[in-house]
């Protein structure tokens, strides 16, 4: 397939970097519904028309059991408006009434259509659709092969990331292991496969692949990094490949990278591609890296690796695209080569048999989506978006050196001289930018500078969130910053976009780091603050005030007596919160502080606000005292009371005769003064009381003199 004009301006397709959604376009589902609705409508008359008469019946009921969910017949419109229902209710973040617009531009739509139109191509025949998708398939993999400069490769297309290189290792069983077919992993039982793999790239990767064949755990066999830390060790991977050999084992297959995750660093390929061929074990390269002769535009071309895993989805920042692993056949084995009689062309059908789950038919179809979506842009606009992703990342890195942070990535490729290889280009380059707020001359920071690295990930995620920053956690470094613009839509200007964040918040990190002895040491001055150790805290620190006394105090009290503190100081300064020791305790956390700010004053504010609190509670606690010795004296008092009237009242026959002569008076209560903490009774209170209620009958019976005077 030939390359799109390589200008905009000749292009009779809108550019997508320039498109202005259309008022369709707006709306969440409508739009892209009648693309489809329009799309399919013409297939399905020129290629299925009668198909579709035959096929339309009468609805016949059916009988469920009342209690599953059996939904309605619904319009179309209806169907949408759920969707977008379910798009609000299903986003915690969304905070509109409207569902977020989802991406639209012509190059995204396309690959969206792509999909209905794939699974419109199924009711074709199967011989049919077997040589649509080879076609289609054929193209793809030319135009791929021309952009990325692979030579002598085949092309398989998938939709999970790692479902190549799971049948390319199925591939490689057949191929070494003629009885695999037959006897599954008992062939392998007395020779066992080994899989290389640094021990610096993720281990998630070897343990899908053992899991997808059922391959146990000891056909992984780590490899360690070299000196530099930047790559797999190629001397210890040859002496393990010996040791295996030697073993009884079979080295089967070498995991490279280029450009990987999460630091972006590669390998040799040159070097390594060649131990490979001597010890007879497949090499399959992967990362983003792969991506670089894209953006170089030359005219070289490659074909060092056995297979290569290449995810154009990420890289064009187009969703719905496939993963394509490039793979060659291998070579049949002879009878002198590692294994002893096996049978050559027994080897070769195996591999064959593995290659049939390669090359299917329905595999073909899923490369649709990419030949739609190189249809609609063009290979030069795609090109661009990788060469400007490349461009992104140095800007970045340029950024992050200026800002005197550690760098743990090497530099981003695209700007190569002509003298360097194209091999060694991919070899040497990343396409990310990794990097961390460390200590100088330390190889792997203290604990306390991951939680500011983590402190700083999250602002610049929330600040400049028009960039994608991911925190991760390494073993080698502690937790790193890593920016990678080839693993989602490239931004333009991204650099400029967070500059202005990342140097605001770096000042912020410096004075924190700077005055947190200078704190440590005036805490330690005052007897009423204890220092705490706060877990996953990166400010200042957490302090817990304990005033004189108190230091046997309950932990309940002490807590209380902090949280209090925590509300006090808030309303002055909401750097200050509540948190959690290391011994569960409550304390006041010190935040991230700015190069003016004045340690002692702040501790000074601690321990005023502290014994305005601690003052209120004593008085709260006083009083609390004074109710509690009130209420018990005079429920003593009524007791006793109570006890002395009632005394002939208890006795039989004489309590009657008391209580028709001298009936009883109501139960005279107690009131407890606070400003001195006696008690009296209520006598006066009741006398009061009915005085007035005796006192409002007879003026509501007698006429006032306004009234007479009136009646005169």
């Amino acid at each position: 397939m030939g390359d799109a004009p390589a200008t905009d301006m000749d292009s009779n397709i809108p550019s997508p970097e320039s498109d202005a959604p259309s008022e369709l376009d707006r709306q969440p589902f409508g739009g892209l519904e009648f693309q489809v609705s329009e799309v399919v409508g013409r297939l399905e008359a020129g290629v299925n028309a009668q198909d579709g008469e035959e096929e339309e019946k009468k609805t016949e009921t059916r009988k469920i059991s009342t209690g599953f969910f059996e939904p309605e017949e619904m319009a179309m419109d209806e169907i949408l408006k759920v969707l977008e229902d379910l798009v609000l209710k299903t986003d915690p973040s969304c905070e509109s009434m409207e569902p977020p617009l989802l991406p639209t531009d012509a190059v995204t739509r396309a690959a969206i259509l792509s999909h209905s139109i794939s699974a419109l191509f199924a009711r074709l025949e199967r011989s049919h659709a077997a040589r649509l998708g080879a076609h289609i398939a054929s193209e793809t993999t030319r135009w791929m092969s021309h952009m990325f400069r692979l030579t002598d490769y085949n092309a398989y297309y998938h939709q999970e990331q790692m479902e190549g290189l799971v049948r390319v290792t199925r591939m490689l069983l057949h191929h070494r292991y003629p009885r695999y077919l037959e006897d599954g992993a008992l062939a392998f039982a007395s020779r066992l496969p080994s899989i290389y793999s640094c021990v610096a790239s993720p281990l998630g990767v070897v343990q899908h692949l053992c899991r997808q064949l059922g391959l146990p755990l000891a056909c992984v066999r780590p490899v360690p990094v070299c000196a530099n830390g930047q790559s797999m060790d190629l001397e210890a991977l040859e002496r393990l490949c010996a040791e295996d050999a030697a073993a009884g084992r079979t080295p089967l297959l070498v995991l490279g990278e280029a450009g990987g995750p999460p630091l972006g660093r590669g390998c040799p390929l040159r070097a390594l591609a060649a131990l490979c061929a001597r010890t007879h074990t497949h090499l399959h390269v992967r990362g983003h890296a792969l991506a670089l002769p894209a953006a170089m535009g030359r005219d070289e071309t490659y074909s060092v690796a056995d297979s290569l895993t290449l995810t154009p989805g990420p890289w064009f920042g187009v969703p719905g695209l496939p993963t394509v692993t490039f793979y060659k056949i291998p070579e049949p084995i002879t009878a002198n080569e590692h294994s002893k009689g096996v049978n050559a062309s027994g080897s070769r059908e195996g591999a064959l048999a593995a290659l049939a789950g390669l090359s299917a038919g329905g595999a073909r179809l899923c490369a649709l989506p990419l030949w739609t979506c190189a249809r609609a842009a063009g290979a030069g606009r795609l090109a661009r978006r990788i060469e400007r992703a490349f461009r992104n990342a140095r800007a970045a890195r340029a950024l992050v050196q200026s800002a005197d942070l550690k760098l743990l990535s090497d530099r981003p490729g695209g700007d190569e001289p002509p003298n360097v290889d194209l091999v060694d280009a991919v070899s040497q380059a990343s396409a990310c930018v990794a990097f961390q707020f460390a200590p100088p001359d330390v190889d792997k920071p203290p604990a306390y500078y991951d939680k500011l690295n983590s402190w700083l990930g999250q602002v610049l995620q929330r600040e400049a969130d028009m960039i994608s920053i991911e925190v991760v956690e390494t073993e080698a470094h502690g937790v790193v910053l890593r920016y990678c613009p080839l693993e989602g839509a490239p931004d333009a200007g991204a650099a400029d976009a967070w500059a202005p964040a990342l140097e605001a918040q770096l000042s912020v990190l410096r004075a924190t780091v700077a005055l947190r002895e200078p704190f440590r040491r005036r805490l330690a001055q005052h007897s009423t603050l204890r220092l705490v150790r706060v877990p996953g805290w990166a400010g200042l620190g957490g302090v817990r005030y304990v005033p004189p006394g108190w230091e046997e105090a309950p932990i309940e009290e002490l807590n209380s007596l902090n949280r209090q503190l925590v509300e006090t100081l808030r309303a002055t300064d909401g750097a200050f919160s509540c948190g959690d020791g290391e011994d569960g305790m409550a304390c006041v956390r010190f935040g991230m502080v700015t190069a003016d700010t004045d340690v002692d004053e702040l501790l000074d504010l601690v321990i005023s606000a502290g014994k305005d609190v601690e003052e209120n509670s004593k008085q709260l606690t006083d009083m609390t005292e004074v109710l509690k010795k009130g209420i018990s004296a005079a429920q003593e008092e009524l007791a006793r009371e109570a006890w002395q009237e009632g005394l002939l009242r208890r006795v039989p026959v004489v309590g009657r005769v008391v209580a028709w002569w001298a009936p009883p008076a109501p139960p005279a209560g107690r009131r407890l003064l606070l400003a001195h903490g006696t008690l009296q009774t209520t006598e006066d209170i009741y006398r009061r009381v009915q005085k007035k209620e005796n006192e409002e009958p007879a003026r509501a019976h007698s006429p006032t003199r306004q009234n007479k005077q009136e009646e005169q």
